[in-house]
Order: structure tokens, then C-alpha cells, then sequence
């Protein structure tokens, strides 16, 4: 607890000194502006930045949550099964390392026959965020899963859908709370990225945006910024918690 109040002032300190030498909102007004936007709409836009906060988890929520249901099992199956590695994980690693951002200009284009390009686009790129990284921790840890495991339940004349049941996918389990960590982690970069490059209507790229485009308000600016850090932080955090209650971890 000491170390985090330590670290905490430094940082107050430090954005002090950048305050007094280059055009940066000191920490007590951007304190007081915080305040006021949680609790009173912002004027242009007419929302709170705590609704523009909910716009943006909950699109994150949603395609995280689709992206985890194909990775997780789709990652289980090509650690286990030969086969299935050998077609499905060449793909995985052509496409994994291009950035998601690469994705928003071929994604507005191909979702717009759609009724809501914006929001489907927007889903589209957070879940490429979201997808690779938790299909790459999920398959390391099947594919890894101890030998000695597997050659004990053999010999007890289980088949492979009883090892791939009772070994591997419990196995597992450690790099499928570390793949939704990291793969969340990442959608959440994914979102706000997406966000700033279309018109949304809500959300804290497209507040950021706005704010940058109204004339350069560096207050609501960093406002945004330090929502989005906070938010992050306490997403990682819950699932930090939620890793360590693993009774086998």
C-alpha cells in the first residue's frame, strides 16, 4: 500500500513539473473538471462522461465476449488435436500480427451494406483485438499440458474426449483467465481507437475527438484519457483477483 501512495505522488509530481513547461492541464483542474463531467452533461455532446464510459465497455463487453466464446474452444481443440493445429494455427499466425487498427478502414467498407456500420465495424475491430491474444494463451497451455498427466489417465483406458474433458481443459484453465485478461486488455486499446475515427455518438474515443475538434480543450481531453486509464486498470485488477482464486493455479 505504501509502495502505490509513493508511486502515486511521484506521478503528481512529475505531471506538476510537465505542467509548468509545456501546455498540460494541472492535476487540480483536471481534478475539479473530472468531477463536474461525472456528474453534469457535457454541453456539446449532451452526455456525461460516465455515459460515454458505458458505451464504450459495453461494446467491448459484447464482442470480447464473442471473441473468448470462439477462442477458447477453438485453442483447446488445436492444442489437443494434430489435425485441427495444422490447419487452423498457420491462419492464426498470419493474421495475428496484423495491429487491429489496420482493420477500421476494410471493416467500415465491408459492414456498410449494414444498418449500423458504426457499431457492427466497431465490434468487428475489438474482437480481432480480443480474439488472438486469448486463442494463443488458451492453445499454449493445451498444447503444453504435462505428459505424465496424459499417460496416467491412459493407463486408467481413458479415451482422448475423457483426457481432452478431465486433463486438458482444466489444465487450461490458467491460460483461459489469462487470455480473456490480456485479450480484454487489448480490446479495450481497440475500442477507443475505433471510436476516435468514426462518428459513434457516445463513447470515449469519439468524446476525445470531439473535444480535440471544438478547439482544443486539453482539460475534457485529459478527463477522457485518465477515464480510460482508470477504467483499464480496474478491468485488469478484478481479473488479476479473479486468477489468483484458482485453487490449482
Amino acid at each position: 500500500m505504501r509502495a502505490r501512495v509513493t508511486s502515486f505522488l511521484i506521478a503528481i509530481v512529475l505531471w506538476c513539473i510537465l505542467s509548468y513547461t509545456v501546455s498540460v492541464p494541472y492535476p487540480h483542474e483536471v481534478f475539479i473538471k473530472f468531477v463536474e463531467l461525472l456528474i453534469y452533461p457535457e454541453p456539446i455532446l449532451g452526455k456525461t462522461l460516465v455515459q460515454h464510459a458505458l458505451s464504450s465497455i459495453l461494446r467491448v463487453l459484447v464482442a470480447s465476449l464473442i471473441a473468448f466464446s470462439i477462442a477458447i474452444p477453438l485453442g483447446i481443440l488445436c492444442g489437443w488435436f494434430k489435425a485441427i493445429r495444422e490447419v487452423v494455427v498457420p491462419i492464426v499466425e498470419v493474421l495475428r500480427p496484423i495491429p487491429p487498427i489496420a482493420w477500421i478502414p476494410l471493416a467500415y467498407i465491408v459492414f456498410a451494406p449494414l444498418p449500423n456500420t458504426v457499431y457492427v465495424s466497431q465490434l468487428f475491430i475489438v474482437f480481432v483485438g480480443a480474439f488472438f491474444p486469448c486463442f494463443v494463451s488458451v492453445f499454449d497451455y493445451a498444447r503444453n499440458t504435462p505428459n505424465e498427466l496424459i499417460e496416467m489417465a491412459k493407463v486408467f483406458n481413458a479415451n482422448d474426449l475423457a483426457i481432452l474433458r478431465h486433463i486438458v481443459i482444466p489444465y487450461s484453465v490458467q491460460g483461459i483467465l489469462t487470455g480473456i485478461r490480456i485479450g480484454l486488455g487489448v480490446g479495450w486499446m481497440c475500442i477507443i481507437a475505433a471510436e476516435m475515427l468514426a462518428t459513434s455518438g457516445s463513447g470515449l474515443g469519439y468524446f476525445i475527438m470531439v473535444m480535440y475538434e471544438v478547439g482544443g480543450r486539453t482539460t475534457e481531453i485529459v478527463c477522457g484519457i485518465a477515464m480510460i486509464g482508470i477504467i483499464g486498470y480496474l478491468m485488469n485488477y478484478l481479473l488479476l483477483k479473479v486468477e489468483r482464486m484458482i485453487p490449482w493455479r
